[in-house]
């Protein structure tokens, strides 16, 4: 059979001498695994159109659990990510994420559709702020959005800090009975304004500050706290 996608490919580990296993989000299949014959040789026709983070149509044998391709091409390439280590840190967190919340041959419109979007807007805006409203993005669709318009646990609007294991800002008070952490007043309102943005609201949210490393953190502490997930790429992009 000659199937095909539309797909984000987000990993490539080799396999065997010259094959490589692509792990790809598609748009009408979901989560795959694709065997790429060949891809590493140097010769080799489709090594271009399977590179990690690149958006590709392909033609291929659909199979679970892993399919098996004939030809891909680029769509994507994502140049300008490649370019600059942390704009390809932030996109291979992106996949890492991406990956993990996806199903197996189950399509997610809506997951493709923001993780495309956010590769895209990795070449236009600081990737730390990209970052942020992608995991925040997710955390919405899991259904487990920090509280950020008071505190979690008595409604106070006065708030002092952060709880990942409460699930928002906390007060002053109610800080010292909860593990939390105290960040100041710039700090908070950008978490705020990430956690009520969609991706539209990319250009207005790049106006109002720095995002930082320590703000990522933050949403990918809410994400592993909740998913207990390992993120290796999030380990990588620390230590830049």
């Amino acid at each position: 059979m000659n199937d095909r996608i539309e797909a984000l490919i987000l990993r490539v580990d080799s396999y065997k001498e010259a094959d490589g296993l692509l792990q790809v989000l598609s748009k009408e299949q979901g989560r795959m695994t694709i065997l790429a014959k060949g891809i590493l040789k140097g010769n080799s026709k489709n090594a271009a159109s399977v590179q990690p983070i690149t958006h590709s149509h392909m033609v291929l044998d659909i199979k679970d659990p892993i399919s098996l391709l004939h030809s891909a091409t680029i769509i994507d390439f994502f140049r300008p990510i490649k370019e600059n280590i942390t704009n390809l840190a932030v996109a291979s967190l992106i996949g890492d994420i991406a990956l993990q919340v996806s199903t197996s041959h189950q399509p997610d419109d809506y997951l493709y559709q923001i993780t495309k979007e956010s590769l895209t807007a990795l070449v236009h805006y600081p990737p730390l702020l990209v970052g942020c409203i992608y995991v925040s993005l997710i955390l919405k669709e899991m259904g487990i959005t920090p509280m950020v318009d008071g505190c979690v646990v008595c409604d106070d609007t006065k708030v002092s800090a952060i709880s990942i294991s409460e699930g928002g800002f906390v007060c002053l008070r109610c800080a010292k009975n909860v593990p939390s952490k105290t960040y100041d007043a710039n700090f908070s309102r950008l978490f705020r304004y990430t956690v009520k943005a969609e991706l539209q609201h990319l250009s207005a949210l790049a106006k109002q500050g720095e995002y930082t490393l320590e703000l990522l953190s933050v949403f990918v502490d809410f994400f592993k706290d909740y998913t207990s997930i390992p993120l290796k790429s999030w380990e990588f992009l620390r230590k830049l």
